[in-house]
């Protein structure tokens, strides 16, 4: 079946802040892009709203339209910067004949970071971690940061320095992913923000695999990291600048589209593949983390894998820092 472009679509499901975010707006919003499978839309300003069509990548700023999976959204009537408005009920076009009606439309809501009494325990979650990198090392394209988990099995510390590296994207962002995770873990925020800079916008695709790896890392500080220390706030404030400092940095060095998830990521959000995965580490089995995982590596070509690749540096760092604390060599 053929779509005409005057066809009205009905939202199956509705992030939880599409609906404060387009009466942010005044009503005023454009298209940003227009692909296959997505559409993204904003105000010109901070706040962007993404359609897809599969409701398991729903998240807080998405809208799932059901019924298209074999129809390309450009056979919409909407184009790169076509005017809209929110009308009502429906976002419809100002000039054509776009309708996206959202009325009854159920809401998702973002799951709340798990209780401390929900926690697993410390061999478990490593254990988890363990599931999560086999997982990650099946995704089909090798273009993103796979590498940089493979290789540091593979050659040892001093090698991957003196070793002649290919051009990869692993390969360029790997020193600077190290200085991070040091920076992290030394509670410098200085080296944080002179590492994750170069970083940005580095890698392929819409949202490059350096702005995923940074937002699942993000997203397993601030979810897991704000669970696991609650009892140390001092902590879970700190988590919560780094995310600040890194959000400022890629509103001026990456992507529109990198920026609304890293700005997500930053408090804690994010697509529902994502979250669920980090919820699962430190909450569920093996076998439950290793569907998790497996959904989101199936994310577009490299961007699931790197997301994953992030989330799993977080947690190992959190694991990592509370192993340290148990020795007395973390104050």
């Amino acid at each position: 079946m053929e779509l005409k472009k005057s066809n009205q679509i009905k939202a199956e499901l509705v992030g939880y802040k599409v609906l404060d975010l387009l009466k942010s707006a005044d009503s005023k919003i454009m298209s940003q892009s227009v692909f296959d499978h997505a559409i993204y839309m904003h105000d010109g300003e901070d706040f962007f709203i993404r359609i897809v069509k599969d409701k398991n990548f729903i998240g807080p700023s998405s809208i799932v339209i059901s019924g298209m999976e074999n129809i390309s959204f450009k056979s919409l009537d909407i184009t790169e910067e076509t005017k809209l408005e929110l009308s009502g009920d429906k976002i419809a076009s100002t000039d054509g004949d776009f309708y996206l009606h959202l009325s009854n439309t159920p809401v998702w809501q973002q799951p709340r970071p798990p209780e401390e009494t929900k926690i697993i325990s410390l061999e478990e979650i490593n254990l988890n971690l363990r599931v999560l990198k086999d997982i990650i090392y099946t995704a089909p394209s090798k273009e993103g940061l796979v590498p940089l988990l493979e290789n540091v099995e593979k050659l040892g510390p001093l090698e991957v320095f003196t070793k002649e590296q290919k051009p990869t994207v692993s390969e360029k962002a790997r020193p600077y992913i190290d200085s991070l995770m040091w920076g992290i873990f030394s509670g410098d925020i200085n080296t944080i923000k002179r590492s994750t800079e170069p970083i940005l916008g580095l890698g392929p695709g819409l949202t490059p695999s350096c702005d995923d790896f940074i937002s699942g890392l993000l997203m397993s500080l601030n979810i897991a990291g704000s669970s696991i220390f609650r009892t140390e706030p001092e902590t879970v404030t700190f988590f919560t600048k780094i995310s600040n400092e890194i959000s400022s940095l890629a509103k001026v060095k990456t992507t529109i589209y990198s920026q609304s998830f890293i700005s997500e990521a930053a408090t804690g959000e994010g697509p529902k593949p994502a979250v669920d995965l980090v919820h699962s580490i430190i909450t569920g089995n093996p076998q439950e983390v290793a569907d998790k995982s497996k959904e989101l590596v199936s994310i577009g070509s490299t961007s699931g894998a790197d997301i994953a690749i992030g989330i799993y540096y977080g947690i190992r760092f959190l694991t990592s820092r509370i192993e340290l604390r148990d020795l007395n060599e973390f104050e």
